[in-house]
């Protein structure tokens, strides 16, 4: 049976994510996951995903690139991710599935906050000697994914 403790890093991990992603942290974004993880993107309701990350190097290599791209060009953005269902699978193994709303803000060009993809993280999360890692992740998404499609 999880600890409350091990709950509450659980919890942690899930937190972390947006923010580290949120504020293209590129090192700290690939910590999160485990050195064999599989991240899958599955968009607009698609059985098949668009894209998939294989390993914590890949993880770190798309925050530059995506991450940090929003960052050169002044994208905010904001990972909500308000409740996850933490199930046990065994002693060091759990299933999170984890709601989420992500918005973009452009203060140059429309200074509200705009929600663009809201969805669902599937995630597999495995307690490792480094602490709870990611070791897949799927993450289900409906919405606008070209930041040009909301800022022309």
């Amino acid at each position: 049976m999880l600890s409350q403790q091990d709950r509450a890093e659980i919890s942690d991990l899930i937190t972390l994510y947006g923010f580290t992603w949120d504020a293209a942290d590129a090192d700290s974004f690939g910590d999160l996951f485990a050195d064999e993880a599989v991240c899958a993107f599955y968009l607009n309701g698609a059985a098949e995903p668009a894209s998939e990350l294989h390993g914590r190097e890949a993880m770190r290599k798309a925050a530059i690139d995506r991450a940090g791209y929003f960052k050169e060009i002044g994208l905010i953005t904001k990972h909500f991710m308000p409740n996850s269902v933490i199930t046990e699978i065994d002693d060091m193994t759990v299933h999170v599935n984890t709601q989420a709303l992500i918005t973009w803000q452009m203060l140059t060009k429309k200074p509200a906050p705009q929600p663009v993809q809201a969805g669902y993280y599937e995630s597999v999360v495995a307690k490792t000697p480094q602490g709870w890692k990611f070791t897949r992740r799927d993450v289900r998404l409906n919405g606008v994914f070209n930041v040009k499609d909301v800022y022309p």
